[in-house]
């Protein structure tokens, strides 16, 4: 169009060819066609390395780190007569492809009570006034489609404290959603996929609740990105950045970031995530009609100072159960401990720390006493005693034996011998 512009202006065409830098052909070229000439995509010449592409890419899926030296030395082999840099660049050019491919993902959005997503952040210290050392960690667990979120401070980031929080999390929404997705922590996901073990507490959770697990894949942040995405979020704000009279105050001022984002336009969504969370919410599966005990069972054996040990400290049970193997579960949230002789409670006690020891003096009573009176009968009057039955004897049934001589007797001696 410049060259047919300047033609009409009155320019030669060896003018324009010193205007635009073109030879002379090229501008008697254009002048004389109607239409601008269209360029088709190039058709890939063939090259010296290209009888050899199949056996190329068959060989970087199966030895997906094999050196690019090693796969030229062997289609040299085979009578390839190229160079190796050409080699090299089709190796190189086929796993910045594949890099790509396993970065790329789809973006995609679940329907009303389909999924939620949980996470937690931390440790953090320095929140509490009175124990700056403590460790505390957030959790959060966002709905996919309405984007409502639970965030709460703990102190037990253990498979039992993010059980607690899960059933925490399910009583405040009403429901549960049809399938969860988490990281690969290690307390709940002994092995990840393809072999996918998860850890049977967390089995027997979800089963509980009928919620399907879905841990994301290793490496891949992306498949929980709307709960990672929230906590930008959190990291923005001032909530992380004072300090807190006690754990409850720190999860009452995270209840009511909460609520303003509930209540604020989703910019993903283009709705507030409040309203959307009404129509979610009949889409949630119910609850159980009993909830699910997160508290993880330990089993202990009572020593002969009727004591079992845990984390470090003691505490007593009957001295009648002494040898026995009993089960031991701790709620760290409220700090009591309940000690089980399989389905029955023997024990109740506070948390107590490393070294100390919780004695119940209703379990020990007894041993307190002298070994002898211990020993003794009781001291009741021989009225009260219970009387023991005496026994009675059975006389046993006689039977008719005939009388015969000894002379009988050997005479079938003789006949046997």
């Amino acid at each position: 169009m410049d060259i047919k512009m300047l033609s009409r202006q009155g320019m030669s065409i060896r003018a324009i060819a010193r205007h635009t830098g073109h030879s002379r052909t090229t501008v008697r070229k254009s002048l004389s066609e109607t239409v601008p000439k269209s360029y088709g995509p190039r058709v890939p010449r063939p090259t010296k390395l290209t009888p050899w592409l199949s056996y190329l890419g068959q060989a970087l899926e199966s030895r997906p780190y094999v050196l690019a030296s090693r796969l030229y030395d062997e289609i040299v082999e085979q009578g390839y007569a190229g160079c190796y840099e050409s080699v090299k660049t089709w190796v190189r050019a086929q796993r910045e492809l594949e890099q790509a491919r396993k970065r790329a993902c789809v973006r995609f959005e679940t329907g009303p009570g389909v999924e939620g997503q949980f996470d937690w952040k931390g440790h953090i210290c320095g929140l509490l006034e009175g124990n700056p050392h403590c460790k505390v960690w957030i959790f959060r667990f966002v709905l996919c489609y309405s984007r409502l979120r639970i965030t709460l401070a703990v102190t037990d980031a253990k498979l039992a404290g993010v059980l607690a929080d899960l059933r925490e999390t399910f009583e405040r929404l009403g429901g549960v959603p049809q399938r969860i997705v988490f990281d690969n922590f290690k307390a709940a996901v002994i092995k990840p996929r393809p072999a996918l073990r998860l850890h049977p507490l967390f089995a027997a959770f979800c089963d509980h609740y009928g919620v399907e697990p879905a841990p994301a894949p290793v490496r891949r942040p992306e498949r929980k990105g709307k709960v990672e995405r929230s906590f930008l979020d959190l990291e923005d704000s001032e909530l992380l950045r004072r300090t807190y009279p006690s754990l409850e105050a720190l999860r009452e001022a995270l209840a009511d970031d909460d609520r303003r984002h509930a209540h604020r336009v989703h910019t993903t969504t283009s709705a507030r995530p409040a309203d959307r969370f009404v129509r979610e919410s009949a889409y949630l599966l119910p609850l159980p009609g009993v909830a699910f005990d997160t508290r993880l069972p330990e089993s202990r054996i009572v020593r002969s100072d009727c004591t079992v040990s845990y984390n470090g400290a003691a505490y007593s049970v009957p001295y009648r159960l002494v040898g026995a193997t009993l089960t031991v579960k701790a709620d760290h949230r409220t700090g009591r401990i309940e000690i089980f002789d399989r389905c029955d409670s023997v024990a109740t006690h506070d948390s107590v720390a490393k070294g100390d020891r919780s004695i119940v003096e209703a379990h020990v009573a007894d041993l307190r006493r002298p070994r002898w009176e211990r020993a003794r009968r009781d001291a009741a009057p021989a009225a009260q005693r219970p009387v023991k039955p005496e026994p009675t004897l059975v006389r046993w049934p006689l039977a008719d034996v005939p009388v015969r001589p000894i002379a009988e007797y050997a005479d079938l001696v003789e006949v046997l011998v």
